[in-house]
């Protein structure tokens, strides 16, 4: 049995390609660090660039039992050379770099500062339980649907500032929406082109917007692929050579 690990669009297309062949999966939304109950054949990872570090052990233990795991790791964003945009490597750093951002950001224009997170709910309670939130007003794309949308309303997310929608999205659309929310800020990640960084970007610099990228953890992720169709093609070779067997 597969084992395909995320709730990426990447992972939803694996996803029915899957139930497409008829091939038997079982699709985790997030690892938990619990072992499996039966042993897959395969595990494919379509998770987050986040989730990577969290993974490692994943990794580790099918390393240990010969179990082939596959990642999709989408080429990196190549980053324009701008004073808006301020390149951090964790989460932990993306909060510091937030709350000096929106300390001179209040400081220059005496009034709260609005913070676009493009980076979901994930993390999200850290931002609003954060001292500088008290200076912020955090708008909030994610995907639309109600479980997330109620997740952040949970978390004092008012209505008004939830953008439930799903990408990609154009740099023309990504400025439209930082321009109607009245954008100060923009946090995200690194996701590659594939995850319509390089247009968040685009259209921040455009609006003179200052973006707080997360860039990707420098781990080894071991065997990788950097599109879905190199993994599909991966898995219908694990396919016949399990047919084989």
């Amino acid at each position: 049995m597969i084992i395909l690990l995320g709730e990426t669009a990447a992972a939803r297309e694996i996803s029915e390609y899957l139930q497409n062949r008829e091939i038997e999966f079982k699709r985790i939304l997030t690892w938990t660090g619990k072992a499996f109950l039966q042993i897959p054949s395969l595990i494919l990872d379509a998770s987050p660039p986040s989730s990577s570090v969290k993974l490692a052990p994943l990794r580790q233990w099918c390393e240990q039992r010969g179990i082939p795991y596959l990642r999709l790791e989408r080429p990196e964003t190549v980053i324009p050379d701008s004073s808006l945009i301020y390149p951090v490597f964790t989460w932990e750093e993306a909060l510091l770099e937030l709350g000096q951002r929106v300390g001179a950001v209040y400081e220059a224009k005496e009034r709260i500062v609005t913070i676009f997170v493009t980076t979901g709910s994930h993390q999200l309670e850290s931002i609003v339980q954060s001292a500088f939130a008290r200076s912020a007003r955090l708008v909030v794309r994610v995907l639309p649907e109600g479980r997330l949308v109620q997740k952040c309303q949970a978390m004092g997310i008012a209505p008004r500032n939830i953008v439930a929608m799903q990408g990609q999205f154009s740099k023309e659309i990504n400025k439209a929406l930082f321009k109607f929310y009245g954008a100060d800020i923009i946090l995200t990640r690194d996701s590659g082109s594939a995850g319509g960084t390089d247009t968040k970007i685009s259209a921040a610099l455009e609006l003179g917007i200052e973006t707080v990228l997360v860039k990707r953890p420098k781990t080894n992720v071991g065997l990788t692929v950097n599109s879905v169709q190199e993994l599909l093609d991966w898995v219908d070779i694990n396919e016949e050579l399990q047919h084989f067997r």
